[in-house]
């Protein structure tokens, strides 16, 4: 009997922690669809975007100067780990200030 009875409360359990599963991927699904907006971002940054690949057309047109691979190799991984602390210190603050 006491099998059938924990057997019962675990069930219900799951059924309780199914419950606004759903609504909660809904909610993280149209968060990432509107902050993850390719096409936006591709309109935003347009100028900068084709300056950039002008320069990296002109650059491998005309071949790398040493100096610039090493800046490069530096510079890039560097860039990537500020815009990644800048991020999540964003997402950081937000999330304190959001109700």
């Amino acid at each position: 009997m006491a099998f059938q009875e924990e057997k019962t409360d675990i069930e219900r359990e799951i059924e309780r922690a199914r419950e606004g599963v759903g609504t909660h991927i809904d909610e993280l699904d149209r968060r990432l669809r509107t902050t993850l907006d390719v096409n936006a971002f591709a309109r935003e940054h347009a100028p900068q975007i084709i300056a950039g690949g002008a320069v990296v057309g002109f650059l491998v047109g005309f071949g790398f100067p040493s100096p610039l691979r090493k800046l490069i190799g530096i510079g890039i991984p560097l860039a990537l780990a500020a815009m990644k602390i800048r991020k999540s210190r964003n997402n950081g603050d937000a999330a304190e200030y959001d109700i």
